[in-house]
């Protein structure tokens, strides 16, 4: 899908870069990838700690509430505090729907792209100290690794994040790269890859989210 690129990005010359290993990533069954594809991405984009996070903090307020109904005189204020529980239902409920049409969206996106391709699918990833070089279907460049907004992790895939095409950053990649969206690359679990990643987020600072 190279029609996805206007020109590539070389943030700086490979070959002076210091190199540190290269891997070829080749997907050769469609069904397999797409079987996979909606479990990475509930994984990248909303982990297990994350709902734990958002449903612990829901019963929390329940019981924090519940305990001062029980133990002290039941105030005005308390019941107006009392009446915001529904609310924070709702909005939570929200929340969750939302999340989910992203995610189911997200989802057909990437299937509607490696659908169009012609397979086997061949990836190129050059790991450098300052960044990586990657050659995939719907993505030629070289980068630094905090000219990306974000990058999610996890055994099976990374997502690099552009920033938002109305940002300056974002502004400056759409000349390049007319379709801001996500890349992925599917890493099958590589140690080698994961320990890198981890290196990077210790130096660059909160770059990646691992799930």
């Amino acid at each position: 899908m190279k029609e996805r690129i206007k020109k590539p990005y070389y943030a700086f010359d490979p070959n002076e870069a210091h190199f540190l290993f290269e891997r070829t990533i080749i997907l050769d069954s469609q069904p397999e990838l797409f079987a996979k594809i909606p479990r990475i991405i509930h994984r990248l984009y909303f982990p297990k700690y994350a709902f734990m996070v958002l449903a612990g903090s829901i019963i929390a307020f329940i019981l924090v509430c519940f305990l001062f109904s029980t133990f002290f005189t039941l105030t005005k204020a308390l019941t107006q505090v009392f009446a915001l529980i529904p609310l924070v239902g709702i909005v939570a409920i929200i929340y969750l729907i939302r999340h989910y049409v992203q995610i189911y969206l997200e989802i057909r996106s990437i299937k509607k792209l490696y659908k169009k391709a012609t397979w086997p699918i061949e990836c190129y990833c050059a790991f450098f100290e300052e960044g990586i070089c990657i050659k995939s279907i719907d993505m030629e460049g070289v980068f630094y690794w905090d000219d990306f907004m974000a990058l999610g992790c996890c055994n099976e895939a990374l997502v690099f994040h552009f920033c938002p095409a109305g940002t300056e950053s974002g502004k400056f990649f759409k000349q390049y790269y007319p379709y801001l969206d996500n890349v992925y690359i599917f890493i099958n679990g590589d140690e080698k890859i994961l320990e890198l990643i981890k290196l990077v987020d210790e130096q660059v600072g909160d770059l990646v989210a691992f799930t």
